[in-house]
């Protein structure tokens, strides 16, 4: 076996920073989650990674979870995708559900929200009724009474999706979770 002279040492790790860089810059990130407006899905100090290219090659789809830059915010945020592009979502004063409409006269059926594991009501504020433009996700926190999200912020356009949530780090309980198959 050869040995490694020093030039082709530095070299290997020249390239080695290289695709770390360009890993990092466009194909995974990380952040760590401040606050709890995904629990019990994701919890304040969780380490998640998202994935910046699966949407370069496919769309958003209910049920995702995702961060989010705002139009109205430089802050990134992870909620999950609850609308989708052309529907009606409509939040029920009554009984707290999210309703899909195909018009505004139609009582819309109940969107069924498993991933949540167990009964729910979604909190009236701000926006009640939407109907999505091409290209708009409406997308809420898990834990709906704290969350600042779409019924606040407005529907989030596309382009705002930075990427999909796809593993999670557990700091607290040193637990590893991959995030796929949620809906």
């Amino acid at each position: 076996m050869k040995a490694v002279n020093f030039k082709q040492l530095i070299k290997i790790i020249f390239a080695a920073v290289i695709m770390a860089f360009l890993l990092r810059t466009f194909v995974v990130d990380g952040f760590i989650v401040s606050g709890d407006s995904m629990s019990p899905s994701i919890l304040e100090d969780d380490y998640i990674f998202i994935d910046r290219i699966s949407y370069l090659f496919s769309e958003p789809k209910r049920g995702d979870i995702v961060v989010v830059q705002p139009r109205s915010s430089s802050a990134k945020i992870i909620k999950r995708v609850i609308g989708l592009p052309g529907e009606r979502i409509s939040v029920s004063d009554i009984d707290g559900n999210l309703h899909l409409k195909s018009d505004r006269r139609d009582a819309g059926i109940v969107l069924v929200e498993d991933y949540l594991n167990f009964p729910y009501m979604t909190p009236n504020v701000g926006i009640s009724e939407i109907k999505l433009d091409p290209k708009e996700y409406f997308v809420l926190g898990d834990n709906r009474f704290i969350s600042i999200d779409s019924r606040e912020l407005g529907p989030v356009d596309r382009w705002d999706i930075k990427g999909k949530v796809f593993f999670l780090v557990r700091i607290k309980s040193l637990s590893v979770k991959f995030l796929n198959n949620l809906y």
